[in-house]
């Protein structure tokens, strides 16, 4: 009986995310490059060749609709071109950026420490590309969670996402 509650409740939460993602994303403005310098930065793990010492991003939190919307958008301007999606769904957007000449070499990665217990940041640095992702955790009853933008913004990977608090 408890396994079936706990069920009915899970059902009733993710079903609430589902009916307000679409409402939130049509809402909610496309992000924009912030004229702050980026809040968060990775230190990156080079394996071999030229890597550049750490890499930023801005992360953005607000809320709308009672939920908690998240914006992310990897600072790759500087050490690469323009970023394109390669991959995505729900859980997951990747992205890819032909690394500028004097990193083409970097092989390495850059991976967040706990940001946020619902996501994981990763950049890795290889075939002269630098691959920015975005996972989010696995659902919980308590803390389901759903991309709802990904894109490029002024050349970089953007991503937002919300949870249900």
């Amino acid at each position: 009986m408890k396994k079936l509650a706990k069920l009915i409740a899970t059902l009733g939460i993710l079903l609430l995310l589902l009916a307000v993602t679409p409402a939130i994303s049509q809402n909610l403005p496309a992000p924009s490059v912030p004229s702050t310098p980026p809040d968060t930065t990775f230190k990156v793990r080079r394996q071999s060749g030229t890597c550049p010492p750490n890499i930023k991003l801005w992360t953005l939190i607000g809320k709308y609709a009672g939920n908690s919307v998240f914006t992310v958008i990897a600072d790759t301007n500087a050490i690469a071109g323009s970023a394109r999606l390669i991959k995505s769904d729900k859980k997951v957007a990747e992205f890819t950026a032909p690394l500028k000449s004097n990193f083409a070499n970097c092989v390495g990665e850059a991976i967040s420490e706990v940001v946020d217990e619902r996501t994981f940041y990763t950049f890795r640095f290889q075939n002269k590309n630098v691959i920015f992702r975005v996972q989010l955790q696995p659902d919980t009853p308590g803390n389901p969670s759903a991309i709802i933008y990904k894109n490029v913004v002024s050349s970089r990977p953007a991503v937002r996402w919300v949870g249900v608090d």
